[in-house]
């Protein structure tokens, strides 16, 4: 029993350490101040909790997570919070190190501010703002104590024997300060949804105690009155007593994430489907942005919708593997800052490790699927290709052999003199011309049936049109002069062309009408008739064979047929790359 007692002893001494030189030093600064602050006690009690407040917050957050700085930090600030309270000290060495540290306390808050979340800061500018800041409120307040005369206590807005260090240091803290502002926005600004809601509350108060902390600084400059002097320190000291709590409600607010991994349990059992355990995971660490990729048996990552990938696109975000019994299940690509919060990510994980087995069964199986989509959408661009290739070779090859011996037996025929002899060879010859005309005239027909020209070089405006002039019915249309990719304007040809076919031969109808439409990511088509529907998929009639062309390319297929209310056939193509 004694070996965990023991092996917390040295992790709870440093927050006990400094809560109580915190609260000495609280203690000594409300002594020393208690019979001569410069302010009244209204104003200058809140500035006198502000440093128990950040004490109590860092001995807090340092004993709940020792391995962040953060907690230290806060401490610090509260301890060097009340070094300037040695001023009203009657010893001339104490009094000395107040004066020359009374500054000391904004550097190290503007420590803790740019080093959050992780305690540590994070690149290069950071520390050189920081570094700078230090030297910049201490160093010019060495050559006061020297240069002033008499030296007096350092009050907040007063000008009373003030040297020319006095405004170089209140400047340059200024410029720095202005810095580590840009610093927080631009952290901000990069920084994604989870860090954004664990920090809010902590960056916005620390932005409004900067903000008048450098509001101060003006004032101070300008010889602002001294009622604005107190009332812009009132404000100073309340947002500061305020921005540890702000500190403590981050930490809250990852302690209630984790509070929510009960409730994913739940959302996990209800169904393995896997765009929603995706939204159950993403909800309970609060980064919309989570991608899930589950790991394929032949090798390979598959997401949610089935798309394959060889490797997990990770894109500046960072990844978290989940296994199960040695074997990979699925990796999870999140917001970077929710690294600080292994201990949510660990839990998340191992809730929804079952689900995740079983969510990447059915994304293998939606990747299947996904295959045999693409794999049928090669097959028909294969065919149409073959389609286009036999359609040259007809209209280059065999249609202008035909035209040829035509010629030929024309000028045959108009060279052969006519006599009772040659009579019946020269009337076999022009009924030779006449049926070789009906050929080439049925293998035009044939070539513009396999591949029309008219789609591939006009588009799909120009073949309906062409479809209207020839068919037995009147037939309205109404489509944009616009283009779509190839695989789709062949597909809707085919879906217009058969459902006219559909209803010149099986429909009895008097009149059709085709649309075509585009949306932003689709061509919506609609074949309609007045005849006498029941039209069946399962009957033949060459829809069975429209369905699996809309399939291959993505689209869908509605046929609303009733008894004698005609029939509508409507395909929605996808038009995306």
């Amino acid at each position: 029993m004694r070996w965990p007692l023991r092996s917390r002893m040295p992790a709870a001494a440093g927050p006990a350490m400094a809560g109580f030189v915190g609260v000495a030093a609280a203690a000594a600064g409300f002594a020393l101040s208690a019979v001569s602050h410069p302010y009244p006690w209204s104003v200058w009690l809140p500035v006198q909790c502000v440093g128990l407040s950040f004490v109590a917050a860092g001995v807090v957050g340092w004993a709940r997570q020792p391995e962040n700085g953060s907690g230290r930090l806060m401490a610090a600030v509260g301890i060097t919070w009340y070094v300037g309270d040695l001023q009203l000290s009657t010893n001339q060495a104490l009094f000395a190190v107040g004066f020359c540290l009374f500054y000391v306390p904004a550097a190290v808050f503007a420590h803790m501010i740019l080093a959050l979340p992780t305690g540590r800061l994070a690149g290069r500018a950071d520390c050189a703002v920081v570094g700078a800041l230090y030297l910049a409120v201490s160093l010019p307040q060495v050559p006061r104590y020297v240069s002033e005369s008499p030296v007096e206590p350092q009050i907040w807005g007063s000008m009373d024997n003030m040297s020319m260090w006095a405004p170089v240091g209140s400047v340059s803290g200024g410029v720095l300060t202005l810095a580590a502002f840009g610093l927080v926005v631009r952290r901000w600004w990069t920084a994604g949804r989870a860090a954004r809601r664990m920090l809010a509350a902590l960056w916005s108060t620390g932005i409004v105690g900067g903000g008048i902390a450098l509001v101060w600084i003006g004032a101070t400059l300008a010889h602002v009155s001294p009622g604005t002097q107190r009332a812009l320190l009132f404000l100073f000291a309340v947002a500061l007593v305020f921005t540890p709590f702000a500190i403590l409600t981050g930490l809250l607010r990852v302690r209630l994430a984790r509070l929510q991994v009960a409730n994913l349990v739940l959302q996990v059992e209800a169904a393995a489907e896997p765009r929603r355990l995706r939204d159950a995971l993403a909800e309970t660490l609060g980064d919309p942005t989570l991608q899930v990729w589950f790991r394929l048996p032949d090798g390979g990552y598959a997401d949610p919708d089935g798309r394959v990938r060889e490797e997990v696109p990770i894109d500046g975000h960072a990844s978290t593997a989940v296994d199960c019994r040695g074997e990979r299940l699925a990796v999870l690509v999140h917001d970077p800052a929710l690294r600080d919060q292994g201990s949510l990510v660990e839990a998340v994980v191992a809730t929804a490790r079952l689900a995740l087995e079983n969510a990447r069964l059915l994304a293998a199986q939606r990747a299947q699927l996904e295959e045999v989509r693409a794999s049928r959408g090669r097959i028909v661009a294969a065919a149409d290709e073959e389609r286009h290739r036999i359609q040259r070779d007809l209209h280059d090859g065999a249609q202008h052999k035909l035209l040829a011996i035509s010629l030929l037996i024309g000028r045959a025929r108009n060279e052969l003199p006519v006599t009772t002899t040659t009579a019946t060879t020269f009337r076999h010859l022009g009924t030779a011309a006449v049926q070789l005309q009906d050929v080439i005239r049925e293998l035009r027909q044939l070539i513009e049936g396999i591949d029309p020209p008219a789609l591939t070089e006009q588009g799909l405006m120009a073949i309906v049109e062409t479809l209207a002039e020839r068919a037995p019915i009147p037939v309205e249309y109404d489509v944009p002069p616009q283009r779509w990719p190839v695989s789709v304007e062949r597909a809707a040809y085919f879906v217009i062309n058969e459902g006219l076919t559909n209803i010149y031969k099986h429909a009895g109808a008097s009149r059709a009408v085709v649309r075509v439409e585009s949306t932003a990511d689709s061509l919506v088509l609609s074949v309609i008739d007045d005849g006498t529907g029941e039209a069946d998929v399962d009957r033949g009639s060459g829809l069975s064979g429209l369905q699996d062309r809309v399939s291959a390319v993505g689209g869908t297929l509605v046929i609303d047929s009733r008894p004698g209310a005609g029939t509508c056939l409507r395909a929605e193509l996808p038009c995306g790359s």
